[in-house]
């Protein structure tokens, strides 16, 4: 009883936002423990889990990320498209940068905010499980500074923790397939720097608010009309 109890506050609280949500689970856990917390984090749905983190990242993440399963995490990447307007024209970088940072704030506390290597493992697997998985890994690095040589010579150059250098570092680990994928991706992109940055870019980011889109289309359908013969 407590557990739906509980479920139904941070489900009130999220009418107000995701940060009345995330005091409210802060609450939880001090009161309950982590393992109420948990219980409560397996109750939410993807879209509510979605709103939870969207002003989260590294140097701030929510209380409900290490409890977050890998199905949620899924359905909240699919979803992630939803936050972001469609772009019209992608000329360079700037114009996409905003989108990249979501990607990053999004990508890193889901898989690095624990530190535990099983968690860390679980979760780059289950983002390569996804046809955009590898995609978004290699978007949230695009045409950061040295990023290309970091792929390709990752020894040689300092890894900042939380960021797009420790996601490839722990992909290269835990996931080398996808990694190898997504490097070759990388020197496809290299060898013609300003076009294929830009068709990169535009290609994931439509992916995404198509893949957005879907939930959307579900949510919002209709209700059947019936009419009596």
């Amino acid at each position: 009883m407590m557990t739906t109890d509980n479920t139904l506050v941070v489900r009130a609280a999220l009418e107000s936002g995701g940060g009345a949500a995330e005091s409210q689970l802060a609450l939880i856990a001090s009161t309950g423990g982590d393992s109420q917390l948990q219980l409560v984090v397996e109750n939410l749905t993807a879209a509510e889990i979605n709103v939870i983190v969207e002003e989260a990242d590294m140097s701030k993440p929510s209380v409900a990320h290490a409890f977050i399963s890998p199905a949620q995490f899924l359905e909240a990447f699919e979803r992630l498209g939803s936050r972001w307007s469609r772009i019209d024209s992608i000329e360079s970088a700037g114009d996409y940068e905003g989108i990249q940072h979501d990607v990053e704030d999004f990508l890193c506390p889901m898989i690095l905010a624990t530190g535990d290597p099983d968690r860390i493992k679980l979760m780059i697997t289950t983002l390569f499980e996804h046809p955009m998985g590898g995609e978004a890994v290699l978007f949230a690095a695009l045409e950061k500074k040295d990023y290309f040589e970091y792929m390709t010579a990752p020894g040689d150059y300092p890894i900042n923790r939380g960021t797009w250098q420790e996601l490839l570092s722990v992909t290269r680990e835990y996931h080398p397939s996808g990694y190898a994928e997504i490097e070759e991706q990388a020197r496809a992109i290299y060898q013609d720097p300003e076009v294929g940055s830009l068709d990169f870019a535009n290609g994931f980011i439509l992916g995404m608010l198509e893949e957005a889109r879907k939930f959307h289309a579900t949510e919002e359908a209709p209700e059947e009309e019936f009419v009596d013969i």
